[in-house]
C-alpha cells in the first residue's frame, strides 16, 4: 500500500464508528479517499472508495459528506459476507480468578496501563491464534512470551508485511514485495532456581549465567528443526529473542546477546587523550556454577551445527507493556490525562550511549514499532535476510573479529517509563 498511496489525513465519525482516510495515489498524481467500517469480527475494512480525483481539497469534500452518511448507517451495513470465526477476545477470562497473571491483571484494571490496554483490544480484532491457545495462555503463565508475539505482530504490520497463517509454525510467515521470510518467537524464561546476585557472583552473572540462558532458549528452537518444513524450506528464517529472565532483565541484559551469537566481546576503552575505542576480545565459552551443578556452553552460536539456517536473530529490549503503552497513548487510547516521562539510553551519531529523556505526552514526541529493533545477521546462513526487508532498524554483523552495525539515527536498547496519574484502577 504505502507504493501506491501517500497517505495525507485521517478523519472519523460517529465516536470512531467509521474512519476516512486520504490519500495520494502515487501512479496517477492524484487523490483517493476511503471510508472505513468494521466488519462482523470487528476489523475496519473499506466500505466505500472514490478515485481520480483531480485535487486534494474536492476529495477532502467528497469524504466529508460520505464519512458522515456511512455514521448515520447501522452497523450490519459495514459486514462483508466473508467474515470466518467469532472475534478474538483476549480480555474475558477463561480461566479463575487465582490462575490469572498478576501482570494480566494490572493490564485490564490499573488505568496507568488504559493506552496499553485500548491499543491491545483494537489489535485483537486483526491477531489470528493459530494454535488455539493464545488467550488461556497470555491470561496465565505465558503472558509474557505471548506478549512478545503481539509486539511482533504489531512490528511487521509496521513494516508493510501480511502474514499468512496457514501453519502453526513458525510463529510468523511475513509476506512483502522484497519477498516472505519466517519469524520464530521465543523468550528468556526464569528458572525454578534462578541465582541471587551479590558481590561474589556479579562478574560472573552478567558475562556467563545471561549468555547461557539466552543460548538455552535460542538452542531450544534450534532443536525443533523448522527449515525441514515444506513451507519454509528456500526462505530466511528469523529468531525473535527477549529476555524475561529475572524482572525488567531485558533493560540491561542486550549486550550479552551479540557476544554470545558471535563469540566477541566488546568494551568501551578510554584512550589517553580521553577518546573512547571499542576493544574487542574472542569468547570461546561460557561457564556457570551454581554450587552443586556446573555447566558449560560453547560461545559463538553462528558457527555451531545447523545454525546456518537460521538467518537472523531479532530483539528488542524495548518490546515490552511500556511500548504498548506509549504508542496506545499516542494513538489515541487510554487516559488523556495520564503523563509519562521514558528516559533511558541511546546511540545518536556516537559509538559510546547517551542518556535521554522524552515527555511522551507532549504534542511533539513520535515513536514506531521499529525503534529498538536489532537484527543480528548470520554470516553463515544459507537462505540470508536482506537488509532492506527490515528498515529503520539496527544491522549488525561480525567483520574481521569486530561486531559492527548500521543503526538508524536515533536508537534506542533500554528505557524506562514512569506514569504519572490520577488514579491507580479503572472504573
Amino acid at each position: 500500500m504505502p507504493l501506491l498511496v501517500h497517505e495525507l489525513d485521517w478523519f472519523e465519525a460517529g465516536n470512531e464508528k467509521v474512519l476516512g482516510e486520504l490519500a495520494l495515489d502515487l501512479s496517477d498524481d492524484d487523490y483517493v479517499c476511503y471510508v472505513f467500517g468494521r466488519d462482523a469480527l470487528g476489523r475496519f475494512r473499506a466500505v466505500w472508495l472514490d478515485h481520480s480525483i483531480p485535487t486534494a481539497d474536492e476529495a477532502r469534500a467528497r469524504l466529508t459528506v460520505k464519512i458522515a452518511e456511512c455514521a448515520k448507517m447501522p452497523l450490519e451495513e459495514f459486514y462483508q459476507g466473508d467474515e470466518v470465526g467469532k472475534p478474538i477476545d483476549f480480555f474475558t477470562p477463561v480461566v479463575k480468578p487465582l490462575a490469572l497473571s498478576p501482570d494480566f491483571k494490572a493490564l485490564v484494571s490499573q488505568q496507568g496501563y488504559s493506552p496499553a490496554f485500548g491499543l491491545i483490544s483494537e489489535m485483537m480484532h486483526y491477531f489470528k491464534d493459530v494454535d488455539g491457545n493464545f488467550v488461556q495462555q497470555f491470561q496465565t503463565s505465558g503472558f509474557s512470551p505471548r506478549f512478545w508475539e503481539l509486539y511482533l505482530y504489531a512490528l511487521f504490520t509496521e513494516l508493510g508485511y501480511g502474514f499468512k497463517r496457514e501453519y502453526p509454525t513458525p510463529d510468523f510467515h511475513c509476506q512483502g514485495l522484497l519477498g516472505d521470510f519466517f519469524v520464530e518467537a521465543t523468550t528468556v524464561n526464569p528458572s525454578d532456581s534462578a541465582p541471587r546476585i551479590d558481590a561474589s557472583n556479579e562478574k560472573a552473572y552478567f558475562e556467563s549465567y545471561v549468555p547461557i540462558k539466552f543460548g538455552s532458549a535460542l538452542f531450544s528452537k534450534l532443536n525443533k528443526e523448522y527449515w525441514k518444513l515444506r513451507h519454509v524450506k528456500g526462505h530466511p528464517l528469523v529468531f525473535a529473542i527477549q529476555d524475561f529472565h529475572v524482572p525488567m532483565s531485558m533493560s540491561w541484559s542486550s549486550s550479552a546477546l551479540p557476544e554470545y551469537l558471535y563469540g566477541i566481546r566488546q568494551t568501551d576503552k578510554k584512550k589517553p587523550d580521553g577518546a573512547i575505542e571499542i576493544v574487542s576480545e574472542k569468547i570461546e565459552s561460557y561457564t556457570w556454577s551454581d554450587g552443586k551443578e556446573t555447566k558449560t556452553i560453547p560461545s559463538n552460536f553462528f558457527s555451531q551445527p545447523n545454525t546456518e539456517h537460521v538467518s537472523a536473530v531479532l530483539a528488542n529490549s524495548e518490546g515490552t507493556i511500556s511500548k504498548f503503552n506509549r504508542m496506545g497513548f499516542l494513538a489515541g487510547f487510554g487516559d488523556r490525562t495520564l503523563k509519562m516521562i521514558r528516559t533511558g539510553l541511546c546511540y545518536s551519531d556516537s559509538v559510546v550511549p547517551a542518556k535521554f529523556e522524552f515527555e511522551v505526552h507532549a504534542p511533539d514526541y513520535a515513536e514506531s514499532w521499529a525503534q529498538g529493533v536489532s537484527v543480528y545477521h548470520n554470516p553463515n546462513a544459507k537462505e540470508p535476510l536482506p537488509p532492506e526487508a527490515m528498515p529503520g532498524v539496527a544491522h549488525c554483523c561480525s567483520k574481521e573479529g569486530r561486531v559492527v552495525a548500521k543503526k538508524p539515527k536515533f536508537h534506542t536498547f533500554g528505557s524506562i517509563t514512569h506514569i504519572i496519574q490520577r488514579n491507580s484502577s479503572r472504573p
